[in-house]
């Protein structure tokens, strides 16, 4: 089992070069104890590229029923950014009854060890398909607009965004973000309950998130290599500028 290792210690190495101490095998990083000091997605990812980890764990249950809407879609966008670097993520999950209909639209994301349902006990995990299938939801960028392939049964599509306000409020959800930011417009409403009603942004609550995972590039090797895709190497899968 692999040391854990804080975020802040994550920054040091990733402003040292990602450099591990000699003879030490990469650590896992930790996240959770304290939802509120969770890092962006887009800065975990890009410290995650350069520095080699074992996996990310969130040491705390991530539970739905609990959680204020702006730390739940701010761990949907962490989980969403491991999903689209291969790094392995170790999380568990607690949801209300009347939240299970959310399991559908998450999980193309890595599978959560365990999932309780208050009401009802714990449910088997393989009902979470990611854990039997790779890239049900995610998307690449080109010039001027994203391809968004979405092979889950129930949608299956290959979606084009390419109106700019649709396209901004697509990447600005990346974060997770408050829906009145989004929505501060009536063209930029219109926009984000389009993408809504598409399944490619979720609404919880006052806030919401982009659900489709940047391929930047394809984990090929990467369960082998036991890192992430800064171990592998990387293949981009974005279309050229």
């Amino acid at each position: 089992m692999s040391a854990l290792m804080a975020i802040d210690e994550l920054k040091t190495r990733g402003s040292n070069e990602g450099r591990v101490p000699a003879g030490g095998r990469p650590s896992t990083l930790a996240l959770g104890a304290d939802w509120t000091e969770l890092p962006a997605a887009t800065e975990l990812a890009a410290l995650l590229l350069r520095v080699p980890v074992a996996g990310v764990q969130l040491t705390e249950p991530v539970d739905f029923s609990a959680l204020p809407h702006h730390v739940i879609v701010r761990i949907i966008a962490l989980l969403r950014e491991c999903s689209a670097i291969g790094a392995r993520a170790t999380w568990s999950l607690i949801l209300r009854a009347e939240q299970l209909d959310l399991v559908p639209r998450l999980d193309h994301l890595p599978a959560p060890e365990s999932i309780t349902v208050l009401e009802k006990g714990v449910p088997s995990v393989g009902e979470w398909r990611s854990s039997r299938n790779f890239g049900l939801l995610y998307f690449r960028k080109g010039p001027k607009f994203l391809s968004v392939v979405d092979q889950r049964p129930e949608s299956k599509n290959l979606i084009t965004v390419n109106d700019p306000t649709m396209m901004e409020v697509f990447l600005q959800g990346l974060e997770g973000c408050a829906w009145a930011e989004v929505t501060r417009t009536p063209q930029y409403a219109a926009a984000a309950r389009d993408l809504v009603n598409k399944g490619l942004v979720m609404r919880v609550g006052d806030h919401c998130v982009t659900l489709p995972v940047h391929m930047r590039s394809w984990p090929l090797g990467v369960a082998l290599l036991g890192g992430t895709l800064a171990s592998a190497g990387k293949k981009s899968e974005d279309f050229a500028e």
